[in-house]
């Protein structure tokens, strides 16, 4: 020990820059030890990522082949029925005739007008009445614009206002008791019709289904080569549906069953997109 106070100071002062040495060189070291860790840990998370995305890409791949593997033996279960298997028509339909079509078109064109009811019909006459008065002012104030005196500008400005206003508004269309029963009349027919179809489109297609026939391409494109397990009742419904489409709209496609996709909002629209959810629903594996 040192009794020199300054020669004691210095001395302390070197044995503290010796263990703030010793600290530094342990700190660099946990630090290039800890670098070097993250950077094993980025190599192994980038090579596992390498590996997910290879895995990723091998599944795909399988799953395509197995796709295309389905859809050869699905020709190729065709081809051999083909051989053997009487086929089952759903394209000619002698017993459903170019009437009972247009009974269900003239329904579905009177559901989709619009209908009045009694209280309707009663305020759209009001209406109808009230804008027919306004049109007689506005024509009478029209009038009366060609003949005013130029310093009667207040008058002038009324007489405008009338002639505008009616100008910017159009006349209610009239309630059509006529049309209405007829609507009716068209409705009752169609439902009829549309019943009766449908009953004798889903007695051929159980019928099909009880003799194992082959269906048509477009049909097992569309619903697939049977009904799924617990689901036959849906499935002849929708089958119906397909089936009856196809005869209300001309489609004569032999491998698309519904053919191109409406442009127009309406009951074609609604059904088309309806049966393409629920078709798309039965082809699930």
């Amino acid at each position: 020990m040192n009794i020199d106070p300054v020669k004691a100071l210095d001395d302390k002062i070197e044995r503290l820059k010796k263990d703030l040495k010793a600290v530094t060189t342990r700190l660099d070291d946990a630090q290039t030890d800890a670098a070097q860790h993250k950077l094993s840990t980025t190599n192994q998370l980038r090579d596992t990522t390498r590996k997910v995305t290879k895995t990723n890409d091998r599944i795909t791949e399988l799953a395509e082949s197995v796709h295309r593997l389905e859809r050869l033996l699905v020709a190729l279960n065709r081809k051999v029925r083909a051989g053997d298997t009487e086929r089952a028509d759903f394209d000619e339909w002698p017993e459903i005739t170019r009437s009972d079509i247009a009974k269900i078109l003239a329904g579905q064109e009177a559901y989709a007008r619009k209908t009045f009811t009694p209280q309707e019909a009663k305020d759209t006459r009001k209406a109808i009445a009230a804008y027919d008065k306004a049109a007689h002012e506005a024509i009478d104030a029209a009038e009366a614009l060609t003949t005013l005196p130029p310093n009667a500008e207040s008058l002038w400005r009324k007489k405008y206002k009338q002639w505008r206003t009616i100008t910017k508004q159009e006349r209610p269309e009239a309630p059509d008791d006529n049309t209405h029963a007829k609507d009716t009349a068209a409705k009752s027919a169609g439902n009829e019709a549309v019943a009766e179809a449908r009953q004798k489109i889903r007695a051929r297609i159980e019928d099909a289904v009880a003799r194992d026939l082959l269906f048509p391409a477009w049909f097992e494109n569309m619903l697939g080569p049977a009904a799924p397990p617990g689901k036959a009742d849906e499935w002849l419904f929708t089958a119906t549906d397909v089936v009856l489409y196809r005869l209300l709209h001309d489609v004569t496609s032999p491998a698309d069953a519904l053919g191109p996709a409406p442009q127009e909002l309406g009951h074609r629209r609604t059904l088309h997109d309806r049966l393409i959810v629920e078709c798309a629903d039965y082809r699930k594996p």
